[in-house]
């Protein structure tokens, strides 16, 4: 798979959940990842998608940023997650408590993961992204793992 499936693949969805992994690999430029998360940030921010996260998810990427002491990306990512286009950024409270034990329950996911999804599930969202392909067993939604749709220069 690639770019253009990918695309596609977002084009099925009003709302998409999103994991930490998504702004790390795009904002803080791993080339790897680049040409996916450039699609599927374009997207939210056009509109054509819109995504919600919970708070783990900033507070995961800005433990990153704070480890390594990259002020100048602390203070981007605090403006993206406050002011970015079609982005909701969702409270961890008892109804995601409950949801996320529902899922560690039926699927024996990390307890961050599970408060990924749950707040995603909780929201209206239809997929998941993420680059762990693990959620795939998590059957309420749809999950995008962006390696799947990274294209191999040297296919046989």
């Amino acid at each position: 798979m690639g770019v253009d499936e990918f695309r596609t693949a977002l084009n099925a969805y009003g709302v998409i959940g999103l994991d930490a992994m998504s702004f790390i690999y795009h904002f803080e430029k791993k080339p790897h990842f680049g040409p996916i998360t450039k699609v599927l940030f374009a997207h939210i921010q056009a509109g054509k998608v819109s995504a919600v996260i919970s708070v783990l998810v900033a507070g995961e990427v800005l433990t990153g940023v704070k480890k390594v002491g990259n002020r100048e990306m602390i203070l981007r990512y605090r403006h993206i997650f406050s002011e970015f286009p079609n982005l909701a950024l969702h409270d961890a409270d008892m109804q995601v408590m409950e949801k996320m034990s529902d899922l560690r329950v039926a699927y024996g996911l990390k307890t961050p993961d599970a408060i990924h999804v749950a707040a995603a599930l909780l929201n209206g969202a239809q997929a998941f992204v993420t680059n762990d392909a693990g959620l795939k067993r998590v059957n309420e939604l749809d999950v995008l793992v962006l390696e799947d749709y990274v294209e191999r220069r040297n296919k046989c």
